[in-house]
């Protein structure tokens, strides 16, 4: 008679190991469940205490604590950042004294006058003379003759307000000395002097003031000594 093999005793073995297997399977899955939810329950207040601790500990405002926890803080992560913030600001914002500025002093430097005509009263008559007399009606008053220097020919001739005046005349002075008297005289008068265009041998000097204008020329005389010619236009007040 045969022995009867023993594969069923095997096969009632393994269901009980099967069904362990099952259980501790599904006690994974929970113990996962469990663990996450725990995770994420602990793990989302981190970032928030955080931020508030970073912000104290910067002292910087709530700006600080904003930045760090990336905007989850609201900008004010604890009492103590919103104090250090109104303190900077409060010492940041205080305005500096300044002296008061004056008012400019308008009779410091006063609106240029711009001359007026050289002449006044009714103007002479054309006129022209040669040698060493002046014709009449002249304006030596606003035209000087330097001395030393020898009138030639000298000229008037009015139209309407401006009087065109000539004059030659020679000296014994060089042209340089002659041109610098009556640069002086001029000038001390109130005209602008200028150099002016002038022939090849020749110095031109022009002289202006306000509405009226002269012109002197000096040149070498032959000889020595110096030739010189003035010409311009005055105005006169009337």
């Amino acid at each position: 008679m045969d022995r009867p093999r023993p594969a069923r005793p095997r096969a009632r073995s393994a269901l009980p190991a099967l069904g362990l297997a099952v259980l501790l399977g599904l006690a994974g899955c929970t113990g996962g469940d469990a663990t996450d939810t725990t995770g994420a329950t602990t793990t989302s207040p981190t970032p928030a205490g955080t931020a508030g601790a970073t912000g104290s500990a910067d002292g910087g405002g709530a700006g600080t604590g904003t930045g760090t926890a990336g905007g989850g803080g609201d900008g004010g992560a604890g009492p103590d950042d919103a104090g250090a913030g109104d303190v900077t600001g409060s010492s940041g914002d205080t305005p500096s004294e300044l002296a008061p500025v004056a008012p400019p002093d308008e009779t410091a430097h006063p609106a240029a006058v711009v001359p007026g005509p050289s002449l006044t009263g009714a103007l002479p008559p054309a006129d022209a003379a040669r040698g060493e007399r002046l014709v009449g009606g002249f304006p030596v008053q606003v035209v000087p003759v330097p001395d030393g220097v020898r009138v030639v020919s000298s000229s008037v001739s009015p139209d309407g307000q401006r009087l065109q005046v000539g004059l030659e005349a020679s000296g014994d002075a060089e042209p340089a000395a002659v041109q610098d008297a009556y640069v002086q005289e001029l000038a001390a008068a109130g005209f602008a002097v200028s150099p002016a265009p002038a022939t090849p041998g020749s110095t031109a000097t022009a002289f202006t003031r306000g509405p009226d204008g002269l012109v002197l020329t000096v040149r070498p005389r032959t000889g020595g000594g110096t030739e010189l010619t003035l010409a311009g236009t005055l105005t006169t007040a009337g």
